[in-house]
């Protein structure tokens, strides 16, 4: 009833592979009874070939099959043609061209298996082009932010070479050089860190975590980094004690909470708030800061993007991104709510038991 359906309304049909084979099979073999009997009875009025039944009888089985295996061999050839051209559309994915895209193939009785190759092969080939092009722009960004550093150290370190400064401009020149030297190291070791979470290379041990006191310890942390912007905390942490890997989960409350405090502006509040759910801690982090346009949310999690560009000196647009790779491989989910002028509100959900998202890896 659904193929007759979809026969009225597209003027086609797509059927499994199975009954499209035994469909045909059948056609087939029909279609070749049928003419080979019709070429017995014409060569019967002709050669009187009838007289002879066991003759007859073999004449009429070797053109059935002759009939019938010619037929199925041109639709063999209908089963194997999306193979070949995927084949082929696959070769020249090897040889990196992740433009090809497979059109449709227009028939009116359709293979659903054919169809869903083809679907499958573009997806792949779109996933891979853009994957190519995250690739690029990647690359494009780190050497950006690897020159820009660079090329400060090597000034102040020419100038430093050339002398004639006296000891407070040395003092200055050395400040600075340490101070982008500081920036390589932490672009350094972010890039690390993003690496192996991507690659999920990360060794996870499994402890119970006092979440609230994690996180208070990491506010402690960067609280010297901050001091003289004059803000008030507002924390609200309920005794959260989950199963999880300590060290990603510092990474996401040390990044929120850097990023917090990098955009709340002087003598405004940091909220931080935590509870327990059924099956799961739910932790927000919420700054009172110029927020995130509703155009720019879906960009806050790709590498080195920056909603501001006053703040490019202060990091690299990587803290989101580790943030989100952690958040998923601790099985849990993070949302982003904000809207400009209005301040951002980072809430993580985490299950209460990790050994039920990621079985623990051996060693």
């Amino acid at each position: 009833m659904n193929a007759l359906r979809q026969l009225l309304r597209e003027g086609r049909i797509v059927l499994p592979v199975r009954l499209h084979f035994a469909l045909c099979t059948l056609l087939i073999l029909c279609a070749s009874c049928l003419l080979s009997g019709l070429f017995l009875y014409v060569l019967d009025r002709f050669t009187g070939i009838g007289q002879d039944p066991p003759l007859a009888h073999l004449v009429c089985s070797m053109l059935t099959l002759v009939v019938a295996g010619i037929a199925l061999a041109w639709v063999a050839g209908c089963y194997l043609r999306p193979a070949k051209i995927v084949a082929d559309a696959a070769g020249r994915v090897a040889a990196g061209d992740f433009s090809v895209r497979i059109a449709p193939i227009k028939s009116r009785i359709g293979i659903a298996e054919a169809n869903s190759l083809i679907t499958d092969f573009n997806s792949m080939a779109r996933e891979l082009e853009s994957m190519e092009l995250m690739q690029k722009d990647f690359m494009g960004n780190v050497s950006h932010e690897f020159k820009t550093p660079l090329s400060s150290i090597i000034g102040f370190v020419e100038i430093l070479m050339d002398g004639g400064l006296n000891a407070e401009e040395r003092q200055e020149y050395l400040g600075h050089i340490h101070r982008e030297a500081h920036r390589l190291s932490r672009l350094s070791e972010n890039l690390l860190r993003l690496s192996r979470l991507d690659a999920q290379s990360i060794d996870t041990h499994h402890t119970r975590v006092a979440v609230d006191e994690q996180i208070r310890r990491c506010l402690i942390l960067l609280a010297e980094k901050y001091s003289d912007r004059e803000l008030s905390l507002d924390i609200q942490l309920e005794t959260m004690s989950i199963e999880s890997d300590p060290d990603l989960l510092e990474q996401i409350w040390l990044n929120l909470i850097d990023n917090a405090l990098k955009y709340s502006p002087p003598e405004k509040t940091l909220h931080i708030a935590g509870n327990m759910a059924v099956s799961s801690i739910v932790v927000s982090v919420r700054d009172e800061g110029v927020g995130i346009p509703v155009q720019k949310q879906k960009f806050i999690w790709n590498r080195f993007y920056q909603c501001e560009e006053s703040h490019k000196e202060h990091g690299h647009g990587l803290g989101l991104a580790i943030v989100k790779c952690a958040v998923n491989l601790l099985g849990g989910a993070i949302e982003c709510r904000s809207s400009a002028g209005q301040g951002t509100e980072m809430i993580v959900t985490l299950p209460l038991n990790f050994r039920t998202i990621m079985p623990q890896k051996s060693h």
